[in-house]
């Protein structure tokens, strides 16, 4: 199947909400035929895990607001402007420390099916408390595998 072009307005692409986060699924992996994925993440005040991804790289463009970014046991505070490149293998994470929101575009290179994650994180946020059992296994599934923070 040959890829399309994709060219979306602010307010298109799926919503999922979980935890801190409310992210807005801009280029899937489907669209761009597995090359990359593009997410707006929305982000209150809150932390995503310290974690690893084996088979895709990831990029993090801070938006508004300002993050913390640990990369390889190593923390960077970064204003909006900023942008971290996570290649595979690499471990980080990324908090925001403000009661204001921060707004993170993620890059994921190549696809690795996150829209598919970030759904199955949705459906197990609906219980409270989530799932932890559950959470693990998605997290694995999808390339996600959390990893002891420094």
């Amino acid at each position: 199947m040959k890829t399309q072009p994709h060219v979306v307005l602010p307010t298109e692409g799926e919503v999922y909400d979980f935890g801190p986060l409310h992210v807005v699924a801009r280029i899937t992996g489907k669209q761009s035929g597995g090359a990359f994925e593009l997410y707006d993440i929305l982000m209150g005040p809150g932390t995503v895990d310290y974690h690893v991804h084996n088979k895709m790289e990831e990029t993090l463009c801070v938006t508004e607001g300002e993050v913390e970014f640990v990369v390889a046991g190593e923390s960077f505070v970064r204003a909006a402007g900023s942008v971290a490149f996570v290649p595979r293998g690499v471990h980080h994470g990324f908090t925001n420390h403000s009661p204001s929101h921060a707004r993170v575009l993620a890059f994921f290179t190549p696809s690795g099916m996150q829209d598919e994650y970030f759904r199955e994180l949705v459906r197990v946020f609906k219980t409270s408390p989530p799932d932890q059992t559950e959470i693990k296994r998605l997290q694995l599934k999808y390339d996600q595998e959390l990893v002891p923070a420094p």
